[in-house]
């Protein structure tokens, strides 16, 4: 009798280092369990158990005499009855045989680097508003494992903008202005939620999180442009 057994279940990586700082990796792994049963062959179909007449004490047994026997007609080979000689021990019987075969499959899903943008750009005078923005791209891998369906989801929860001088604005629009002459700089660092689903099944929503930063932005901070009082 051959029995095979598949089970496919998920796990967030398949070995160390397999997820890089902007990409996550699921891995599908079904595990097949063959039994092989060997013995004599196949077994006949039951057929209808022939009766005979059987004599036992009635503590049950063949050999611890009581005053009373009982005598009752039983299916052949249920029981030993009075006057049976005790059974050959049995032959090693059948013996079954397993073996596991593991098949491992990984889909890998890359987020897209965030893109940071400001205005108006260039030089920036000193106590003028500047604004900040950020796309987030989020992204949907979509592929297979072990020949079913998979998807891997990238969706940008957070953003935070780290300033050179230690300023923290945060979310994907924002502004400020700057107060001293200088050359500033700024990157924005968005956290990714990572969601998968295989199969058709539910979401599995919060499997991991990733920060990316995007590219860094020069603000040139001068002063004010100075104005000339002409007297006639």
């Amino acid at each position: 009798m051959l029995i095979v057994a598949a089970v496919l279940m998920s796990i967030s990586s398949c070995d160390p280092g397999t997820s890089t700082a902007d990409s996550y990796t699921i891995c599908a792994e079904k595990t097949t369990t063959t039994q092989q049963q060997s013995g004599s062959g196949t077994s006949p179909a039951p057929k209808a158990k022939p009766m005979r007449l059987c004599s036992y004490y009635v503590n049950n047994s063949i050999d611890e005499p009581t005053q009373t026997i009982i005598n009752a007609w039983v299916p052949v080979g249920s029981r030993l009855c009075i006057g049976d000689e005790p059974p050959e021990p049995a032959a090693a019987g059948s013996r079954t045989v397993a073996s596991n075969l593991v098949t491992r499959d990984t889909l890998t899903g890359y987020s897209n680097a965030p893109i940071a943008t400001w205005s108006p750009g260039g030089q920036l005078v000193m106590m003028d508003p500047a604004t900040f923005q950020v796309a987030v791209y989020n992204r949907t891998t979509t592929g297979t494992l072990l020949g079913t369906s998979a998807q891997i989801r990238f969706t940008a929860v957070a953003v935070t903008w780290n300033f050179s001088d230690g300023g923290v604005l945060l979310g994907s629009g924002a502004s400020r202005s700057f107060s001293a002459v200088d050359t500033y700089s700024v990157v924005a660092s968005v956290t990714y939620r990572v969601d998968y689903q295989i199969s058709g099944s539910e979401w599995v929503i919060g499997a991991s999180s990733i920060v990316l930063e995007s590219n860094e932005l020069e603000i040139e901070v001068i002063e004010p442009p100075r104005r000339t009082l002409l007297v006639e």
